[in-house]
């Protein structure tokens, strides 16, 4: 095997691959990062045996083979290298690192031990644009469970229909929901680990515009953009039905400035109690405010008055702030629209100009 390819293309290959890396103890080339020169170029190969991501690198061939290494340690030492062309070669079953001034080399594993990559033909694509599906990730991913043992909401749901993918994610908690515009959608529904998705918003680049091609069979899905390709496995489940638990109607409803809002939440909750996290929002429709309070026998007391627009009766409920504040800092407009019913019943957040975002927060019952 011999390679030859510019510091720049390979560093920014290795970035892509070499997260999911490095973190298993049980099998060691696990850890390693999957280097194969074929007449195409040089493809990068990473996995954890639950996702795969491949990079192609653009790159002189003069020697087909392939060759496994520590990626860490690759990914580290190319990204010191100056920014010139890089000989990559096998030598006495070693991989040999030459440029201009200097040759290193690192021990590593045959290629034939490395785990296989599922391969997912490539037919029905759905496209959609990267910076929705990276925006759009961001908004659902905070409301997903971080319980690995509840393996359905450890994920997010992603509902294919003809014209549109909706995206939602909970953890009992709390609820988001996202709609993004695709083309070519066919009709499915999959449970994607909140793992696979993590990696995905590392990789996806939200300022260059590009379009993300997915495709899926029953237990595998593909996501391909650029030079990258990520596969995963899907969760073999039922997510829960998620609508039952959307109010149809709200008691109570009110508009506000949502840079007033965020900084009186948390300077109130600095006197929450601790573990509780609790903070009471009264609406006044005679004042035209939302009136943020909590106290706290250890800390003191705390009230902020924040002017809104606030329609039906006067209300109140108390919320866990920290997750009432993940959804107010995934809401893209300068004003956001609070709704509720009673302290029994979820709130509900979504911004001023679209309906395509909602997040749904239960309330700490009193």
């Amino acid at each position: 095997m011999k390679i030859i390819c510019t510091q720049e293309n390979l560093n920014k290959g290795l970035n892509l691959v070499s997260n999911i890396a490095n973190k298993n103890s049980n099998l060691l080339i696990l850890n390693n990062v999957l280097l194969r020169a074929d007449k195409d170029g040089l493809i990068l190969i990473t996995t954890d045996l639950e996702v795969g991501i491949k990079a192609f690198v653009r790159s002189k061939i003069e020697d087909p083979g392939a060759f496994t290494v520590d990626a860490k340690l690759l990914n580290n030492f190319i990204g010191l290298l100056p920014k010139e062309n890089i000989e990559l070669f096998l030598q006495d079953n070693d991989l040999s690192i030459k440029n201009k001034n200097q040759q290193t080399t690192i021990k590593g594993l045959e290629a034939e031990d490395f785990p296989l990559i599922p391969e997912i033909e490539k037919e029905n694509e759905l496209i959609i644009s990267s910076s929705d599906l990276k925006k759009s990730l961001g908004q659902v991913i905070t409301a997903a469970s971080t319980d690995s043992s509840r393996i359905e909401i450890n994920a997010v749901n992603f509902c294919f229909k003809k014209d549109q993918l909706i995206l939602a994610a909970t953890d009992s908690y709390r609820l988001a929901e996202k709609i993004i515009k695709i083309t070519n959608g066919q009709e499915a529904n999959l449970i994607i680990p909140l793992k696979t998705l993590q990696e995905l918003l590392k990789i996806l680049n939200e300022e260059e515009e590009q379009k993300v091609k997915v495709y899926f069979k029953e237990n595998q899905i593909l996501f391909t953009f650029n030079s990258v390709e990520l596969v995963s496995r899907v969760i073999d489940g039922k997510y829960p039905d998620y609508s039952q638990i959307i109010p149809e109607s709200f008691a109570t409803s009110a508009k506000c400035d949502l840079n007033k809002l965020v900084p009186a939440i948390k300077a109130v909750a600095l006197f929450c109690k601790q573990g509780i996290n609790d903070i009471r929002l009264s609406f006044d429709e005679h004042t035209q405010e939302i009136i943020v309070a909590t106290a706290s026998s250890n800390t003191g007391k705390s009230v902020a008055r924040v002017s809104a627009k606030v329609d039906g009766n006067n209300n109140e409920v108390v919320f866990n702030y920290r997750y009432l504040l993940d959804g107010l800092n995934h809401i893209k407009t300068s004003d956001v629209i609070l709704q509720i019913n009673n302290n029994s019943s979820p709130g509900l957040l979504k911004p001023t100009d679209s309906q395509n975002y909602i997040y749904l927060v239960m309330p700490i019952r009193q």
